[in-house]
């Protein structure tokens, strides 16, 4: 593997999280920037959980009881 890739990726990515117009979304994706898979993948999960918590999205324990 070319041992830029990972700098020319971040360096992209870095780009277009500076085009957000939402702080708190901005500085919490500055923050994932560069994390590994699985930490990204935690962090989709929990990311899932407050969404539920709040409302936003369908309980996955309460779906298909109606």
């Amino acid at each position: 593997m070319d041992p830029d890739y990972l700098d020319r990726h971040c360096d992209r990515d870095a780009v277009l999280i500076e085009q957000i117009t939402n702080m708190p979304l901005r500085r919490l994706m500055h923050h994932a920037l560069g994390v590994s898979e699985e930490s990204m993948d935690l962090l989709t999960a929990l990311t899932d959980r407050l969404r539920t918590a709040e409302g936003a999205l369908a309980d996955p324990a309460t779906l298909g009881e109606w």
